[in-house]
């Protein structure tokens, strides 16, 4: 039987068994999915749902316009996260907190509408402004484009003013008191703190003496800045015939009105018979004298003014003094004709000018003058106190030196101070050894690191709280008022301040500077990279709500 050659075929390629485990995934996702959705349909409030995507939407619509608006980076990416995640709340928040500009009423009850400009006199002219800045370009021509600059803003400069510095609250307050009781028209006394102690106790009784005389007494304090000094009836207990006080934005805690944190007053300023005036950091305190031990030794500064200038300062009050008073009147004053100096009133105009204070021939060399003030009421990115800053630390050649209280940085202030040090300027900041707001110094210290890499020096006035809000540059220009390097002195609250240019008060003020140096510790990048841990995680978190401080 012959074999038989069985034919040998391929095998074929075994079907591939279906991934079930895959399969179980997906399908488990799919029906879970349909189930939550499922759910939602069943049991969820159809209002809910509709709700909730209105206001993601709203939060949205919010959020593009907030990144269109013409305000600083750090505000923009702060609001735009909160609008964000909590959509609702965090609307209502913004339209609260973080509007850029202050309440319509307050804008409409500025005599010169919503910008705080000084207003045409014979002490400040079209003329006048052109003529003083071409002046002082010949004279200094590096400082010709900040001049210029200001003018255009508003405010004016004035030449040859008799300018004096103070280091000082404990050395300020004696002249302050002294110009007063030489007062025959009026006294003009605005302050964001006004708290009672030995310093009030003086200068009240000082204040009635004069209105009992008959000359014109006005004092405007800050509601919110005095909330936790004063009682809520402070003005009315304390006004007298030919006294009167008056609150800035009062107070009031109900919910609409969250946003009175905001929109402060933070000048402080006083004008004596349009003749003499003084402003700088100082308020009506006795910390501020020194004459209570709060954080240490209180260094403050400020300026007496003395000429021409000393307008400016009195439109300032004025404006402030025409809203706070708007809701009491139906027809407010008009303050600025009143008050207004004639072609026939004699102003000291330089140095010793004024026979009647006492230190006439006190060898000073007249200044260059600029009064200014700003506030959260400009519209567009015009804002003249950050921008003076900047302009100042951009056309530093030699050195920049700063001292504030605060120190929280925006990017366009932190990139001028780095660029600054790179350029080979020398850019020396100081800040408190002891500081009054613990949250707000460690945001401060937070600010060191990007500043000490780039070179700046960075140091801490050790005696206690440094309150002066000082910068001085090249010896030729120098920056004293209210104003805090930080977003709430740029763009929350109204300030005030006076530049000047060449003269005796430059070299005060640096001089001034240089002493406090030799009582400060400077900050090494090796110290700061130090810190623990836990205290940078709070310095980062503070940092994000740093623009709110």
């Amino acid at each position: 039987m012959a074999d038989k050659t069985e034919e040998i075929k391929p095998k074929k390629p075994k079907k591939k068994k279906p991934n079930l485990l895959r399969i179980t995934i997906a399908a488990a996702t799919f029906f879970l999915q349909a189930g939550l959705l499922l759910f939602g349909i069943i049991y969820v409030n159809w209002a809910a749902l509709i709700t909730y995507v209105i206001l993601d939407l709203v939060a949205s619509i919010f959020a593009i316009a907030i990144v269109y608006s013409e305000r600083n980076a750090s505000f923009k990416i702060l609001w735009v996260v909160v609008v964000m995640a909590i959509p609702g709340l965090g609307v209502v928040l913004y339209l609260f907190w973080g509007l850029p500009r202050p309440p319509r009423r307050i804008a409409k009850s500025m005599p010169l509408g919503s910008d705080l400009r000084i207003s045409e006199s014979p002490a400040s002219t079209e003329e006048m402004r052109v003529e003083n800045v071409k002046a002082l370009g010949e004279e200094y021509p590096n400082q010709e484009k900040i001049a210029g600059y200001m003018m255009r803003s508003g405010y004016p400069l004035y030449k040859a003013q008799d300018v004096k510095y103070y280091g000082l609250g404990d050395e300020l307050f004696p002249d302050m008191m002294d110009a007063i009781e030489k007062a025959e028209k009026y006294v003009f006394l605005e302050t964001f703190i006004l708290s009672e102690g030995k310093l009030w106790d003086s200068l009240y009784e000082l204040l009635c003496k004069k209105a009992e005389q008959g000359v014109d007494v006005r004092l405007l304090y800050d509601d919110f800045g005095s909330i936790f000094a004063l009682p809520w009836n402070f003005g009315k207990l304390k006004s007298r015939p030919n006294l009167q006080v008056a609150e800035f934005n009062r107070f009031i805690p109900i919910i609409s009105r969250i946003y009175i944190g905001n929109h402060r007053n933070h000048q402080k300023l006083c004008v004596v018979d349009g003749k003499v005036g003084f402003t700088g950091g100082v308020n009506i305190a006795d910390e501020y004298a020194n004459l209570v031990d709060a954080y240490g030794q209180w260094k403050d500064s400020g300026m007496r003014l003395r000429g021409e200038s000393v307008w400016s300062l009195t439109v300032m009050f004025l404006q402030m003094w025409t809203y706070a008073n708007s809701r009491k009147r139906k027809n407010p004053e008009n303050y600025l004709d009143f008050y207004a100096p004639s072609a026939n009133d004699v102003l000291p105009d330089s140095a010793g000018a004024d026979d009647t204070l006492e230190d006439h021939g006190s060898g000073r060399v007249p200044s260059y003058a600029l009064p200014m003030s700003d506030g959260p009421y400009g519209k567009g990115p015009n804002r003249p106190a950050e921008y003076l800053y900047l302009q100042m630390i951009n056309r530093a050649r030699k050195y920049i030196y700063i001292s504030t209280p605060y120190l929280v940085l925006d990017n366009e202030m932190s990139t001028a101070l780095c660029m600054a040090a790179y350029s080979g300027v020398d850019v020396r900041v100081i800040t408190p050894g002891i500081p009054d707001k613990k949250y707000v110094y460690a945001v401060t210290k937070y600010y060191y690191g990007r500043l000490l890499k780039a070179g700046v020096r960075v140091f801490e006035y050790k005696p206690g709280f440094i309150h002066a809000k000082n910068i001085v540059s090249d010896d030729e220009t120098a920056l004293v008022g209210t104003i805090n390097v930080d977003p709430r002195s740029f763009y929350l609250h109204f300030e005030d301040a006076i530049w000047t240019c060449g003269g005796s008060v430059v070299a005060d003020v640096k001089k001034d500077f240089d002493e406090t140096l030799e009582v400060s510790q400077e900050i090494s990048l090796a110290e700061w990279e130090k810190r623990p841990w836990w205290y940078k995680v709070i310095q980062a978190l503070l940092r994000l709500i740093s623009p709110l401080f």
